[in-house]
């Protein structure tokens, strides 16, 4: 009989994000595995275009809150618990499996009624926060209900093991969708004619939208035809746009929120992509996209990028926050050919290794080594903290 596994976000398309790409992609691929997968999110408006397919459960609206530099969706419902509830019950999951954080609404919730294995995927790299020590008490309850745990890097564990410093957990990185992000995509036409630098990700401060903006002078004066394309969208959007200088604003292309289906293609149009973030990136989706479109990649060098990058072999590297080195990178990636087929051979090799064929079966076997582990009686062998 093949195990039914419910992947549980606050986040899911059509709300955009490396989260929602993380899960949509997770459950097809156990799927493919043998897995009978669902997700359970909240009912998000707007964003990308997405139909659900028939195995996505929804329940209450996303309320955004700041948290991590970014903004949060948090699920909330007046039948939040009795609608889960009654889907624990009904479905009887082999594993629920949380992606986030063991936070309020819909995580706990749905770690309350499991009744099945559970685990969790820690995707963000944050800094300190003094709630988690302050709920430490009322988090532990629920951590003591998971089995297994996984981070994909450990820049995402870090913040966690400050909590809980003797938990087991395993780590296994994003994954990207190579059938979709591949290098003999068509360029867009529209692009064409220019020297493009790639932005994508949501306009806010920690995802460095401003020094890709700051550093575009620099470029220019080196590489006259250079245009920086920014892909994204959010509530600062018109902020970033009006803090482009008058002289170059026809060198910086808002294209605003695009489809899934194009996206590839924006990442294939590039002569490099740009990810200058500021930090709490644990691991970096977007580099992998564009890795495997074969566009070599400039980014940050915070605690997550550098765990993805080998400055000078699928990457450059630039000192955060910091639009001059930023603009020197890139020029020296236009500039170089033999640099830029390097870092796109690199890059490729790279993409290959993350295949969501081989980060779902990564997944599916840890799921099993645990379910062996705990034995067959509910609760046995979980590791209190």
């Amino acid at each position: 009989m093949r195990k039914k596994v419910l992947l549980v976000s606050d986040v899911f398309y059509p709300y955009p994000g490396g989260v929602s790409e993380h899960v949509h992609q997770l459950a097809i691929h156990l799927r493919k595995l043998g897995w009978e997968s669902y997700i359970l999110t909240a009912n998000h408006k707007g964003g990308v275009d997405f139909k659900d397919p028939p195995y996505v459960f929804r329940v209450g609206f996303p309320v955004k809150i700041l948290f991590n530099g970014s903004i949060a969706p948090v699920t909330i419902s007046l039948r939040i618990n009795s609608y889960v509830k009654r889907l624990m019950n009904r479905m009887q999951f082999d594993v629920v499996h949380i992606h986030g954080q063991v936070a309020p609404v819909l995580p706990m919730v749905s770690l309350k009624y499991s009744t099945g294995y559970n685990f969790i995927t820690f995707h963000a790299a944050h800094k300190k926060n003094f709630l988690y020590k302050l709920f430490k008490p009322y988090i532990r309850d629920y951590f003591n209900k998971l089995h297994g745990r996984i981070a994909v890097s450990e820049a995402a564990i870090k913040p966690i093991l400050e909590i809980f410093p003797d938990i087991e957990y395993r780590i296994i990185p994003n994954g990207v969708d190579l059938q979709r992000f591949r290098p003999d995509l068509q360029p867009l036409p529209h692009l064409q004619g220019y020297r493009n630098i790639l932005f994508v990700g949501r306009p806010e401060p920690r995802k460095g939208l401003k020094y890709a903006i700051l550093a575009m002078p620099h470029i220019l004066r080196e590489i006259p035809d250079a245009r920086l394309v920014v892909v994204g969208d959010g509530p600062l959007l018109g902020w970033y746009k009006n803090m482009v200088p008058d002289s170059i604003k026809d060198r910086v292309m808002f294209e605003g929120r695009v489809s899934s289906q194009v996206l590839p293609r924006y990442y294939r149009t590039a002569d490099v992509f740009i990810s200058p973030a500021t930090g709490s990136e644990s691991f970096g989706l977007v580099l992998l996209e564009a890795m495997a479109t074969g566009t070599p990649v400039v980014a940050a060098r915070n605690e997550g990028y550098s765990l993805v990058i080998r400055d000078g072999e699928n990457g450059l590297l630039c000192n955060v926050e910091d639009e001059v080195d930023l603009a020197r990178k890139v020029v020296r990636v236009l500039k170089d050919e033999d640099l830029r087929r390097r870092l796109v051979e690199g890059g490729l090799r790279t993409a290959r290794a993350h295949g969501w064929d081989r980060i779902a079966s990564q997944v599916a076997r840890y799921y099993v080594d645990v379910m062996e582990r705990e034995g067959k009686h509910e609760g046995r062998g979980i590791r209190t903290v």
